[in-house]
């Protein structure tokens, strides 16, 4: 059955538990119903305590049934799909994406998919006690809203973040040798333009020769050299975007940007002791993964 008969066999049911928390006014549309899209899916599914239709939009147009409030988007071609004036849209997994819907046309809320920035920076204290100085790399314009930010809950933790925008691939090196010196560690965001294979094998590199600790902000980057990254698994995604939906249906201010509650850390051993980093037992007890 395709997501179109599947929508259209739920749109009864909808209709007889309109008064429901679930009420027939939420909808969910995929970039794609495999792999990590499908995990949070599967989890806001989960959390959301009914059935909630869906839309693989790789496959075929979304048609909202009457009385659709609020769109739950997974993936950037799903968020930045056009919908109906007056649909609410949650969405997530959408790096360097931010939807902008001014009122009276429904709401616009981003599953972050990075933990609040005061909690990434008092884990890396954490793990690095004597960290103070902190290179912050970047490249979406997006990010520059957090520039601010960023600095001020650093300066609150006692740690002095510097924000670096960088305007092209090829500069990467060149802004890490600036940093000798002058840094004690650097961090990078889930920026889609700035995440490449190379950069990572440039800051892996670099990281290791140096002794300087890389930290990401997914699993993936610790895998390839960070020595740890303070991130959101994809089933917090989800699990996050049920919360915000279920709170807009019941008619609760929302901000643009949620954070999802939980953390998940994750560490590379070798990448640790190569920056000569001694993860305590108390670090390695909270960690979800632990990569050699």
């Amino acid at each position: 059955m395709n997501s179109r008969l599947r929508a259209l066999a739920f749109l009864p049911l909808l209709l007889a538990c309109a008064t429901a928390a679930s009420a027939g006014n939420t909808l969910a549309v995929l970039t794609a119903d495999s792999g990590a899209y499908l995990e949070a899916f599967s989890a806001f599914q989960a959390a959301y305590g009914s059935e909630v239709p869906y839309f693989n939009i790789s496959q075929e147009t979304p048609v909202l049934p009457p009385g659709t409030e609020t769109v739950v988007a997974f993936g950037g071609k799903a968020a930045n799909y056009s919908y109906p004036q007056g649909v609410s849209v949650v969405y997530c997994m959408a790096p360097g994406i931010f939807v902008k819907k001014p009122p009276p046309v429904g709401k616009a809320v981003k599953i972050s998919l990075i933990p609040e920035f005061e909690v990434i920076f008092t884990k890396l204290k954490q793990i690095q006690p004597e960290l103070k100085r902190l290179r912050v790399f970047w490249m979406t314009p997006s990010f520059a809203a957090f520039y601010e930010p960023v600095r001020t809950i650093g300066e609150r933790l006692g740690i002095e973040v510097t924000p670096v925008k960088v305007s092209s691939q090829e500069e990467m090196p060149t802004l890490l040798r600036d940093a000798l010196g002058s840094a004690d560690a650097f961090w990078l965001p889930p920026d889609p333009l700035l995440v490449t294979p190379e950069n990572l094998m440039i800051m892996r590199e670099f990281s290791w020769a140096n002794a300087i600790p890389f930290y990401g902000s997914t699993k993936g980057m610790t895998k390839e050299g960070a020595a740890a990254s303070v991130g959101v698994s994809f089933k917090d995604m989800g699990t996050a975007a049920a919360g915000a939906a279920l709170q807009l249906n019941e008619g609760k201010v929302m901000p643009g940007l949620f954070f999802p509650a939980d953390v998940e850390l994750t560490l590379n051993a070798s990448a640790a002791k190569k920056c000569r980093l001694e993860l305590t037992p108390e670090i390695l007890r909270q960690a979800n993964y632990l990569f050699p």
